[in-house]
């Protein structure tokens, strides 16, 4: 399925950036790299992003491990996708930001090809509830971090919480037959947050903890603000639609996102869940 989506991903890369950067900070922040660098003793952290897609949050926690503010960090990143068009795009994007401690590996995240306790830190912002077996993925996570290594995974809140999904999904269901669902996207499968913290336990991880994150931007009320997560997660179906449905589905989606609309401006409410551990 995501091979079908690497194009929808880089078109959208750039202008999604600054607001990706804004929440990944909850995610980097349950990482606690100044305590993993400290615990390193002058050795340079190695980091491991999971379903990298064009680059967030690797990016950013390259900047930081460049040693080049207030704090001083030291290490080498590595992004990681399972999908090859996704790893071509973030490597040529790497390349033209000028981030120097990146490399890219193409890897499942079932089945990392890296050997185990090689990592000191792992990150992974709503990828692992794609995976065919999510707890694979969180077990060979454990595996590959070193003893005292931290994992930190941004995780959507359930549908219910999260209004843009529910009405891309009412309204992509009733004007083209589709849906999360039908789609074979389930972003929820770590809605739950008791069901959460106990598979990560599971998979090895102690110190668990679970916080939950509502930002709400601020879009002018005229601007069709959920195109990029749209064509990221459905651009196979949309290609297939005609002018007429398009039309239609930015027509049902102002609508059904009106009661947002504050002053002039969507202000609509995303909630995530940072989930993380350490290895024992």
């Amino acid at each position: 399925m995501w091979h079908h989506l690497s194009s929808d991903w880089l078109n959208w890369a750039d202008q999604l950036a600054p607001a990706a950067q804004k929440i990944n900070r909850h995610l980097i922040d349950a990482l606690d790299l100044p305590a993993l660098a400290r615990a390193a003793d002058g050795r340079q952290l190695v980091m491991l992003d999971l379903a990298s897609g064009v680059g967030e949050p690797a990016f950013g926690i390259a900047r930081i491990l460049a040693g080049e503010d207030e704090l001083g960090l030291h290490g080498h990143v590595i992004a990681s996708d399972i999908v090859p068009g996704m790893c071509a795009g973030l490597a040529e994007r790497a390349g033209a930001e000028g981030i120097g401690n990146l490399s890219v590996v193409a890897a499942d995240m079932e089945k990392l090809p890296f050997d185990e306790g090689s990592m000191d830190a792992i990150s992974c912002r709503f990828g692992v509830m794609f995976c065919h077996d999510p707890d694979a993925a969180l077990h060979d996570a454990s595996r590959v971090l070193r003893t005292g290594g931290r994992a930190a995974f941004m995780l959507w809140a359930p549908l219910i919480d999260n209004p843009l999904f529910a009405a891309m999904d009412t309204v992509l269901g009733n004007i083209l037959g589709t849906g999360f669902a039908n789609a074979g996207l389930d972003l929820f499968g770590f809605a739950d947050q008791a069901s959460a913290t106990a598979r990560m336990a599971r998979a090895g991880f102690g110190d668990i903890t679970i916080t939950t994150h509502n930002p709400a931007g601020r879009i002018p009320e005229r601007a069709a603000f959920w195109k990029p997560q749209m064509e990221m997660l459905f651009g196979p179906q949309l290609r297939k639609a005609s002018d007429t449905e398009r039309g239609a589905i930015d027509a049902a989606m102002f609508e059904v996102l009106r009661p947002y609309v504050t002053d002039g401006y969507f202000q609509v409410p995303i909630f995530f869940h940072v989930l993380a551990g350490v290895k024992g």
